[in-house]
């Protein structure tokens, strides 16, 4: 009879091999190109650069006074901790004058490095290590301190020297952030980089597509993007491939291999879109996505195929099917009508529009309703910027002006800036602006001036009483002040008192008071792109040519250039498609682009994308072929109805690639930086529509000035009837003696 008992030793040695038997298939399952999916599954950071350039600041900064400080604002996810981040600071120094300059440079308010600036000229550039953490502003604030001790006394005044620091646009923000902690839609629109991608299905888009992505890419220039609108691409097209690596595990997969370590690919097959799709290249991924149809079956054929070439690896082909499901989640949702959602889109967050929401989306991430989008997902049905400009006018505090006091010495600035759309619609434009400002007295007897700027322009000026009462100042708000974005600016002037540099000067408050507001008037179109601007800004057409669809993504960015420099709404704009060849009649202001349009007679003809005409009243002002990358824009009238028609020139048609606003003359001539040259064809006192002139006396002069003739006549018939009266009078009283 067998014995039965086993000793602890023995049962505890059968269950290790016990537990070794089991993990041998699981063991046996593993793979290193499973692994290196699941590895890429949890891997989502993303790396961001910004330049000072991304920002608008094209030009140099340069500080020259003895005492100067500049601060730039660079963005960062709002809360979200960056990782890794460099400030790379690109600046050069001139010292021409003796005495001791520094520089300080900070960083949200600390100093971060100090440097005594030696004589003559070199390199101020300086990197700095940023600290990791979230920042709730969603900035990094850089500021620079400029000094140099060139004053004999203290009190005197902070001058313009031959010390001087010039600021690169090139001064860099580099960091990395995770992606998976973008929770919002409001922080994924503040976290776009400077030059965002627009992504659409193919080169060929309905109208519906096509609608959505102008209107979204007008809203990204309007927030001070520079858009690219690019094609997912298809099999045959060529990708820029650089810098892209297939991880440890994947580079024996066919599609991965093919499309890593070459600078520009030719792709073969739908597999190789789907890797690019998994290594989050630049070339598959969109900042901001209309998601139709088209694009998501464009998805689906990419990601089956590469998981086609996986089947032989059961734990790969399962590693994939897991990272699909995480991180091309749009691949397998049909968005909804009018809906707009934050979902992940390989390595990174995308905002994905549905094909029938770009009107919305533009107008929930205007500035007026965008903090509101704090979830992921929002169906938006109605989003138009609110229109409070009525008959009592619009508070500039509103418009984001600050209502606190500030000190001023010398000189101080109050500034405010909005879009034209926020101050004009329904035909209606700004026309007075009412200014109601507070000023302390100062040790000095001579009155403080305060100045008004729109736009640069000076409005009007007044010596203050600076009793400390409100005080009103009221200016005309001329039409070619107006811009699409419009900035406010009041400077006070203040005579700074040191009797023998006995004492130091000081500041005394000031204020621009919260009652300061904007009151609209009626649009005037006087024949030129300013006198559109308000008509544009309301509900106008954009007309195109169907060939348009056909050649959508370099289309795209023409009207979201044209439509952002002549000031049309992306929220209430209704776009139309013209057949080849067809005439349109526009119902309403227009925006026509390369379409002939019912009834109208322009100055500036375009034949065969070859040939401009410029046509003056009697005889051509210019006949030329030969010109390349330009385009004209000239304000035209057809059907009761005004707008714009804008044409290109060449075989390669012009494109844009900087910002600018249509505000000068009736006809310009575009290039890649913007408009070339201006015509102001019509009469020059158009550019003084009604309500827009420099005194009280010019105004009255212009609205009564052709019946100062019949005012003369009438005088002098009304002395005539009086000496006749005066002599009858006379005679009766002689006959009555």
């Amino acid at each position: 009879m067998p014995h039965s008992f086993q000793s602890p030793d023995i049962r505890a040695l059968c269950r290790v091999l016990m537990a070794a038997g089991l993990l041998l298939p699981l063991g046996a399952l593993a793979s290193p190109a499973g692994d290196a999916l699941r590895r890429l599954q949890s891997d989502g950071w993303v790396s961001r650069s910004t330049t000072l350039e991304d920002l608008g600041i094209a030009e140099p900064v340069v500080l020259s006074n003895s005492d100067a400080r500049q601060e730039f604002y660079l963005p960062v996810p709002r809360g979200v901790p960056i990782a890794d981040a460099t400030l790379n600071f690109d600046a050069r120094y001139n010292k021409g004058e003796p005495g001791t300059t520094s520089m300080v440079l900070w960083l949200d308010g600390v100093p971060q490095a100090a440097q005594r600036i030696a004589d003559g000229e070199g390199s101020a550039a300086r990197s700095l290590n940023v600290e990791r953490r979230g920042r709730e502003n969603g900035f990094l604030r850089m500021g620079v301190d400029w000094q140099s001790e060139i004053a004999l006394r203290r009190c005197e005044s902070n001058r313009a020297t031959a010390n001087a620091l010039t600021i690169s646009p090139q001064t860099r923000l580099s960091y990395r952030y995770d992606a998976s902690a973008i929770g919002n839609l409001d922080d994924a629109w503040g976290t776009l980089p400077g030059k965002p991608v627009l992504m659409v299905a193919s080169r060929k888009l309905d109208q519906q597509a096509f609608d959505s992505a102008w209107r979204m890419g007008v809203a990204l220039e309007r927030s001070g993007k520079r858009v690219a609108v690019r094609a997912f691409p298809a099999v045959g097209d060529e990708v820029d491939t650089r810098g892209l690596r297939a991880p440890a595990g994947l580079e024996q997969v066919a599609a991965f291999a093919a499309v890593a370590g070459a600078e520009r690919h030719k792709l073969a097959n739908a597999a190789e879109i789907g890797a690019l799709l998994v290594l989050g290249a630049p070339a598959v991924t969109g900042d901001v996505i209309i998601a139709d149809a088209g694009l998501r079956a464009r998805y689906n054929e990419a990601l089956d195929a590469l998981q086609a070439q996986l089947t032989a690896d059961a734990d790969a082909a399962d590693a994939f099917k897991r990272w699909r499901q995480a991180r091309m989640p749009l691949a397998d949702v049909d968005l909804q009508s009018k809906e707009i959602r934050l979902l992940p889109v390989g390595r990174q967050a995308a905002i994905a529009v549905a094909p029938d929401a770009g009107a919305q989306g533009a107008g929930a991430f205007d500035t007026a309703w965008r903090r509101i989008l704090s979830t992921r997902q929002v169906q938006v049905q109605v989003a138009t910027p609110p229109q409070t400009l009525q008959d009592g006018g619009l508070r500039l505090t509103s418009l984001g002006g600050s209502a606190a006091s500030f000190d001023v010495v010398a000189r101080g600035d109050w500034n405010t800036s909005f879009p034209l759309a926020a101050v004009s619609t329904d035909g209606r434009m700004p026309d007075e602006l009412v200014m109601d400002l507070a000023a302390a007295p100062g040790a000095s007897s001579t009155r403080p001036v305060a100045s008004v700027f729109w736009n640069g322009i000076l409005l009007a000026a007044k010596q203050l009483d600076a009793n400390g009462k409100p005080e009103r100042l009221t200016a005309r708000v001329p039409g070619y002040a107006l811009g699409v974005t419009n900035a406010v600016r009041v400077t006070f002037q203040r005579q700074p008192v040191s009797v023998d540099c006995n004492e130091i000067a000081q500041g005394y408050p000031v204020n621009v008071l919260p009652t300061s507001y904007i009151m609209p008037g009626k649009a005037q179109p006087d024949g030129t792109f300013v006198g559109l601007l308000p008509l544009l800004a309301g509900a106008p057409q954009v007309l195109i040519p169907d060939s348009y669809l056909a050649d959508a993504p370099d289309n795209i960015k023409r009207v979201i250039g044209i439509a952002s420099a002549s000031g049309v709404s992306a929220t209430r704009a209704e776009l139309t498609v013209a057949p080849a060849g067809q005439t349109v009649k526009p119902g309403r202001p227009f925006l026509a682009m390369e379409v002939a349009v019912d009834g109208a007679k322009p100055a500036v003809q375009v034949t065969d994308r070859k040939r401009l005409r410029v046509s003056g009243k009697d005889a051509d002002w210019l006949d030329i072929t030969g010109l390349e990358h330009l385009s004209t824009a000239e304000v035209v009238s057809a059907g009761g109805q005004d707008g714009v028609l804008w044409h290109t020139l060449g075989q390669q048609p012009g494109m844009t690639d900087a910002p600018f606003v249509l505000n000068r003359g009736n006809v310009a001539i575009i290039g890649a930086a913007g408009p070339l040259a201006w015509i102001d064809s019509g009469n020059p006192d158009a550019s003084h529509p009604p309500g827009a002139g420099e005194s009280a006396f010019f105004e009255w002069r212009r609205y009564i000035s052709w019946s100062v003739p019949a005012i003369s006549i009438g005088m002098l018939v009304l002395l005539l009837i009086l000496i006749v009266a005066l002599r009858a009078n006379r005679r009766k009283n002689k006959d009555t003696r």
